[in-house]
C-alpha cells in the first residue's frame, strides 16, 4: 500500500478519528524500519512548515514522556487492552507530537529497555493526562474504561492501576464509562469527594476554583463520599457538595444537563456572570473583564450550543442588560446604559 495512505491513517489516529479495526493495520506498518524513515522525512517537512508556531520545550517533553509511558505500559502488559490517548489539538501540534515520537524511535534500543525496567520496578509511577484551556480530550484507561475530559482538566493514575483497585485522581471535569470488573472497584478522587463505582456511567465536576463539587450518575450505581458522609446515587441523580457551607445536596433537576459539555453545549442555571466568565476562560482560554461591579452579579440561565465565543457572548447579551466589546484578546462586559 502507498506510504501516503498510512500517513493519512496516522493523521487520523492523532486526531482520534481512526476506527479501532484499522489501528492494527497502522501499527503493523509502523513497526517496519522503512516506515519510520518515511514518516520521519514526511513530518520533518511538516515541522519545518510550522516552525513559526513555537511549542514550549516543557510541552514537548511532557508529550514525549506521555507517549513513551503509554507505549511501554502496553509492552509490559500485553494481555491487557491497549490504552489509547487522543487529544483534540491543533493539527500542527499533532505533527509535533509525531516528530517527538519519531525521535524516540530513532534512539537506541537500550533506552526503551531501561524505561520499561524503570516502570516495572516503580508501581507508583504516575501517568498524567493534562487538558489545556480551550481543549477537550478522551482517553481509554488500561482496563478499557473510557474517559472524556473537559477543558482545564487533569487526570492522574499510577502504574499499579487495576491490580488491587482502579484509582484515578481528577481536577476539573470528566465523564466516565467504567468497564465492569466486580473484583476491582473504580474510584475517583476529586478534591474532598470520592466516587466509587462498578460498571457505570457518571460525570464528575471538581474544579479547584469552583465552590461546589458535583457527581452525576447516568447508569448503574455509585457511592459518593465526603469525609465520613456517604450517599448512594441512583440514575439521573446528582450530588453537590458546597466547600464553603460543607453541605451535601442530592437533586434530579440537573442530571439531564450534566454531560452536555461532551456535545459542545453549555448549560447555565442561575450562575452569575462572574461564574460564567470563569467557564468561558476554561472553554475558550479568554480573559473576561468587567467594567462594572454590578454586572458581575447578574444571573444567567439557559442552554447554548458551544460553537464560538462570539455566539455565546451575543446570546447572553440578548437576555441580560449588558454590552460587550473586545479589547486586545480580552472581552470587556459593561452594563447597558
Amino acid at each position: 500500500m502507498d506510504k501516503h495512505i498510512y500517513i493519512d491513517l496516522l493523521d487520523r489516529f492523532m486526531r482520534g478519528e481512526l476506527p479501532v479495526e484499522r489501528e492494527h493495520e497502522l501499527l503493523t506498518w509502523f513497526r517496519q524500519a522503512e516506515a519510520r524513515e518515511q514518516l520521519f522525512q514526511h513530518y520533518r517537512q511538516r515541522w519545518v512548515e510550522a516552525e513559526d508556531k513555537s511549542l514550549p520545550v516543557e510541552v514537548q517533553t511532557r508529550m514525549f514522556r506521555e507517549i513513551q509511558a503509554r507505549m511501554h505500559a502496553g509492552m509490559a502488559e500485553k494481555k491487557k487492552r491497549k490504552a489509547i490517548f487522543r487529544l483534540k489539538i491543533p493539527q500542527w501540534v499533532s505533527y509535533a507530537a509525531v516528530v517527538i515520537l519519531l525521535i524516540g524511535f530513532s534512539t537506541t534500543a537500550f533506552l526503551y529497555k531501561n524505561l520499561a525496567d524503570e516502570i516495572a520496578s516503580d508501581p507508583l509511577r504516575t501517568y498524567r493526562v493534562l487538558v489545556d484551556k480551550g481543549q477537550h480530550a478522551s482517553v481509554m484507561l488500561p482496563d478499557g474504561t473510557k474517559v472524556w475530559l473537559n477543558s482545564h482538566t487533569e487526570l492522574t493514575y499510577n502504574a499499579d492501576y487495576g491490580k488491587e483497585n482502579r484509582l484515578v485522581a481528577l481536577s476539573g471535569e470528566a465523564y466516565f464509562e467504567v468497564e465492569k470488573d466486580s473484583t476491582c472497584h473504580f474510584i475517583v478522587k476529586a478534591g474532598e469527594m470520592e466516587v466509587e463505582a462498578l460498571g457505570t456511567a457518571f460525570n464528575v465536576r471538581a474544579y479547584e476554583e469552583d465552590r461546589k463539587l458535583t457527581a452525576t450518575l447516568f447508569e448503574g450505581k455509585v457511592r459518593t463520599a465526603v469525609g465520613k458522609d456517604e450517599v448512594i446515587l441512583r440514575p439521573d441523580e446528582s450530588l453537590s457538595f458546597d466547600k464553603v457551607s460543607r453541605k451535601m445536596q442530592v437533586s434530579k433537576d440537573i442530571a439531564v444537563y450534566a454531560r452536555m459539555w461532551k456535545d459542545n453545549e453549555l448549560f447555565f442555571k442561575g450562575e452569575t456572570l462572574q461564574e460564567v466568565a470563569v467557564m468561558l476562560d476554561r472553554l475558550y482560554n479568554v480573559q473576561v473583564r468587567f467594567a462594572s461591579e454590578k454586572v458581575k452579579h447578574y444571573r444567567f440561565s439557559g442552554v447554548i450550543k458551544n460553537n464560538s465565543l462570539e455566539n455565546v457572548i451575543e446570546l447572553i447579551s440578548l437576555t441580560a442588560p449588558i454590552t460587550y466589546k473586545k479589547v486586545g484578546g480580552d472581552i470587556v462586559i459593561d452594563e447597558r446604559k
